[in-house]
Formats: C-alpha cells, structure tokens, sequence
C-alpha cells in the first residue's frame, strides 16, 4: 500500500453567527478543534471573524481550507470572506458537499448524531462533546458543530486518498 503523504487539512463549518473548525495532519491526528463565534448587537463578541480566522490560519498553517458548501446568502458571504483571507495566504479552499460527507460514512449516515458517534470513536478526546443524542423538540447542541467540521475534514481525506481501498477503514474505525 502506498504511504499518504500527510497533509495538513483545515475543515471549518460555517453558521451565521460562528464556526466550528478542526485541524487535521493527514489522516490519523486531529491536532486541534474547536468553536468560533462573532455574535452582532448587545452580546457582540469584540474580535470580528476575520481576525479570529486569520489568527488560526497563522497559528496552523494549513496547506488546505475545507468548507462545506453553502445554500445561504448569509453563508455565501462568509464562504467568499473566509477564501479571501485564504487566498492572501495562498491556501486554496475545497468546497464540500453535504452528499459527500454522507458518503464517507456509508453506514452511519442516518443524522448527524450518528455521524458524530463514528467520530467520537474514532478520535476519543472529542467523546466529551457529544453528550446524549437529542429529542425532535431539543435545539442542536452547540458543540455538534465541531463533528461537522472533523466529518468534513474525514470526507475531504477520504476523497482525495480515494485510490487506498483501506483508507476508510483507518478513518472511520477507532485506532488500535
């Protein structure tokens, strides 16, 4: 089996008022994740999102910004903000699509939960985040959208290794 030359992967997902972002160098590490957020009016965060973006595109380094892509004018215009500060670095920026984020996790690809179950696993040090599946009345928990982010960074990996027949057995099975 050919090795995969590892790479360093930035997937972000994008919400009006905040993103979630994972780090990903290569296949197998999950170097850092976490939650943005850029509230406007009363509660309004100090630091805009162009500055909070720029800080962690610096403080990484990434040879490449993931993003899924986006059905909003609200997210359009993050999309466009977020790959002009990307350009200024000369990252490029990948868009991903929702079907090829299903795709890469062919048996649990349900909702979203499930999704971020076959993660937790796989990276345990985000088991944490995940707490209890949620009811049909309950809001979405604001750290889903850090799985949202490693499940795009896993689908882009997995698309861009797609020649490796075993590449998706090491990315969505838990470690040994």
């Amino acid at each position: 089996m050919t090795q995969i030359v590892p790479k360093r992967v930035f997937a972000l997902d994008l919400h009006p008022l905040s993103f979630g972002f994972a780090m990903f160098e290569g296949p197998d590490e999950l170097v850092d994740w976490g939650i943005k957020s850029f509230r406007h009016g009363v509660n309004a965060v100090k630091v805009p999102l162009n500055v909070k973006l720029a800080l962690l595109l610096d403080q990484h380094g990434p040879d490449i910004v993931v993003i899924k892509t986006p059905r909003t004018a609200a997210l359009k215009r993050l999309a466009r903000t977020i790959a002009a500060l990307a350009q200024y670095r000369r990252i490029p920026v990948r868009l991903i699509s929702n079907s090829s984020v299903r795709e890469a996790f062919p048996d649990n690809n349900h909702n979203k939960y499930q999704i971020a179950a076959v993660i937790a696993t796989r990276y345990p040090e985000l088991s944490p985040r995940l707490g209890l599946k949620r009811k049909l009345w309950q809001a979405e928990k604001y750290s889903m959208s850090i799985f949202d982010a490693v499940a795009l960074g896993i689908a882009y990996l997995m698309r861009e290794a797609a020649v490796h027949e075993n590449l998706h057995k090491t990315m969505v099975l838990p470690r040994t």
